[in-house]
This record gives C-alpha cells, structure tokens and sequence, in this order.
C-alpha cells in the first residue's frame, strides 16, 4: 500500500525536533517528493524509502525553507549514480528559481550524468501533474505570498486521497481540491498574512468533510502545540493530529 511519510513538519523556523516541512509519496514503483527540505537523501534513507524508484518532485512554490534541499539533493543522486531522469514539477517562478540556483552552483560544468527535466505547472484547478499506474496527482493555486499550490494525491489502488494545503490562507480553490478527502494536511502557521490559523484549518476540513485534518508547518515561537489542537477541534468535528517529523499515512 502507498503511504505518505512526512520527512519535516515545522516551518520557516525549525527546532530541534521539527525540521522544515516537506514529505514523500512512497509507492511500489515509485516515490515522489513534495517540496525539498534539509538533507533529504539522508531521511529517505532513514524512513526505509529506496533512492532508485524517487523520480520526481513537486515544489509547492520557492521560498527557501521549500526549496534549499534541492542541490543537494541533485548532487546526491548523481553521486548514488541515479541514470534515468529526475523530474521536478512547480509553479514558472518555482522552476526558474531552482534553475537559477543551480546555475549559480555552475551545474552545468560538474561532470553530472543525471538529467534533470523541468515541468512548469499551470496556475489552474484540477491541473494534473502526474498520471501514474499507481497515482493521481493534481494540483490547485492557493492564497500565499507568491505563486503557490496545494496538492492532492489519490492512491489508485485504494482510492483514497491526501490533500497537503502549502502556505495558504483560506481560499476557495483549496476547498474544491480537498472535498471529501481522506487527510487534510494543513498548514497552522498562525495569523499571519498568507498563511492560516489552527481554527481556520478546522474550518477548511469541516467544510471540506476532510475524514481527518493533520497541523503541519508550526513555529517554535508558539509554545503550547495542545492549545493549537483545541482551536482546530473547536472548528472540526474529526480527528485532528499535530504532524510528527516521520509520521507515517497510509494511502
């Protein structure tokens, strides 16, 4: 069975127990990252996911607590001695970025075998980003402070479905991608602008009918994680969990 497993879940700011957020979509055949954060090859590694079938990853949008483990993560694939192509998927500006960074690390002088391929992604709901044997993967713009998607992943093979919100404030078009989803993994940064308290994430998983609504991307500032938990519950009548770096959701 294809499962999620989260590799970092606090936010621009991490501590000692939570790394900056991002996770994998490990399948028989395949596995896919979602965003690139700190020493990825060394986590995958760690949570039993095997390097040959990772071939893709889809950056949410590129502020650097997203996007920072890219190089390395390029330079480790090519060091494991990865042959086939790697394809990263995000928004135009995501993708220039990461082209740009890896230009000013001269990537194109390094003696690199592996070929990197880059998708941009349309602004638009429903757009489908990848179509495997083993998932569907489809992407909606959400509210943040630069081109920014959420993303819903659907098992094939079970039929259910994780929705990851990214950086947002409420937004009607991840209300439409999350409808009836299995997991709602959302973002409770706080009340800042392009970002969404713990009570409004309950509020988008009860008014999506999320079967279950998981925080993600906390900041060490707020200190009392229970009281965030409250908030959400307050909003939505399912369970709700605060993500754990490592957590594990069969898929």
């Amino acid at each position: 069975m294809a499962r999620l497993i989260i590799l970092g879940s606090g936010a621009a700011l991490p501590d000692a127990s939570r790394d900056n957020t991002y996770m994998v979509l490990q399948g028989r055949e395949s596995s896919i990252l979602i965003d690139c954060g700190g020493s990825p090859l060394h986590k995958l590694q760690a949570v039993g996911v095997d390097l040959d079938p990772l071939d893709s990853l889809i950056v949410t949008h590129h502020h650097p607590d997203h996007i920072y483990g890219v190089p390395v993560l390029l330079l480790g694939l090519w060091l494991y001695g990865r042959q086939e192509p790697f394809h990263i998927f995000g928004p135009q500006r995501s993708v220039a970025a990461l082209a740009s960074i890896m230009d000013s690390l001269e990537w194109q002088d390094w003696p690199c075998t592996l070929p990197v391929v880059f998708h941009e992604v349309e602004m638009r709901e429903g757009y489908k980003v990848i179509e495997s044997p083993e998932f569907e993967i489809t992407t909606a713009p959400v509210e943040h402070s630069i081109p920014t998607i959420a993303v819903k992943m659907m098992s094939k093979e079970t039929g259910r479905a994780i929705v990851y919100s990214s950086d947002t404030e409420p937004c009607e078009a991840l209300a439409r991608l999350a409808q009836g989803v299995d997991i709602l993994i959302h973002e409770g940064t706080g009340d800042y602008t392009g970002h969404s308290t713990p009570a409004q994430a309950g509020a988008m998983a009860e008014r999506c009918g999320a079967g279950k609504l998981v925080l993600i991307h906390f900041t060490v500032l707020e200190s009392d994680l229970g009281a965030w938990r409250r908030a959400a519950e307050a909003e939505f009548n399912g369970p709700v969990e605060l993500a754990e770096d490592f957590a594990v959701y069969p898929l």
